[in-house]
């Protein structure tokens, strides 16, 4: 595998993977909200789409020819914005690679340039309320079939030229087991997931900025998750497990990604009453009852 392009983020990456899909070249998003959901999640440039070998040269011929293409003037102001030390000339082998992509919409049977500007409403100077009103971006989808059975692999969802949501179906049983909802700076917001392909999405998680915040698993679909995450700047904090009435019956702590410690509800009286501590390896090296108040 051979790294293709350099994302600004994961929306950015999946437009060029729609791109280098509508002329037959299956590519893979790398650093992402798309690839399993937890833990931090990269953005600023660690988002990466990579091509196979064979498809490396016509893989960036198709970008180059593509990004060389005639944008309105507000689009080139905002190919010159300054994204950072990491897209500076030298630094990659081309540093229009970190040019964001996520306002644009692909052309029909392809990928186009071309962008809308909305009307926006502005306040009023003066104290006086001034109400604006904006165009309400109509909705449009794009099916991208990687393996040319006829069945969407991939559904791209747009409201007007923005990108908010991907459909994937990652097993190709012709059922979407992965939405990932975007915002509009082209962040993962929420990602929903079927895990064991059962044609129920038991998984759901909240991000914020892109990070992971909250990821809850409700396995017997009675609308009480028995399993939640939780995560403090993006980085894994505790586990809890509850029971049925929505109580905790287990919390797991971590540091450092590391299981460390937690607590647990020995007689399953609905209360945790006992403290453990965890070795290394996630053995529990000692455990002794928690002191209440």
């Amino acid at each position: 595998m051979q790294i293709v392009y350099q994302a600004a983020h994961s929306a950015d990456a999946q437009l060029v993977r729609g791109l280098l899909a509508q002329e037959g070249i299956r590519s893979f998003v790398f650093g992402g909200a798309l690839e399993g959901g937890a833990g931090l999640l990269p953005v600023g440039g660690s988002v990466r789409v990579e091509v196979a070998d064979e498809d490396l040269e016509r893989a960036r011929a198709i970008i180059d020819e593509w990004q060389a293409a005639d944008v309105p003037a507000s689009d080139e102001d905002d190919a010159d914005r300054d994204y950072g030390d990491e897209a500076t000339p030298g630094h990659v082998e081309d540093a229009n690679l970190y040019r964001p992509l996520n306002a644009r919409k692909p052309a029909s049977g392809g990928f186009g340039m071309a962008g809308i500007v909305f009307a926006l409403a502005i306040g009023a100077l003066g104290g006086a309320l001034v109400t604006g009103a904006a165009l309400r971006p109509s909705a449009s989808a794009q099916d991208v079939d990687y393996n040319g059975d006829g069945i969407a692999d991939e559904r791209l969802n747009y409201e007007g030229e923005r990108l908010v949501r991907v459909d994937t179906d990652r097993n190709t049983d012709g059922s979407f087991d992965l939405v990932t909802r975007y915002d509009g700076n082209g962040l993962a917001s929420s990602i929903e997931e079927d895990q064991d392909f059962s044609g129920v999405r038991e998984t759901s998680a909240t991000l914020d900025k892109g990070l992971m915040t909250v990821r809850s698993a409700d396995y017997d679909g009675d609308g009480v998750p028995e399993r939640q995450e939780n995560y403090l700047r993006g980085v894994l904090h505790n586990v809890e497990w509850l029971d049925a009435q929505g109580r905790v019956v287990k919390r797991d702590t971590y540091t450092g990604g590391r299981l460390s410690g937690g607590e647990i509800d020995s007689d399953r009286d609905g209360v945790l009453d006992t403290s453990r501590v965890y070795d290394e390896r996630g053995e529990v090296r000692s455990s002794e009852p928690l002191q209440r108040n």
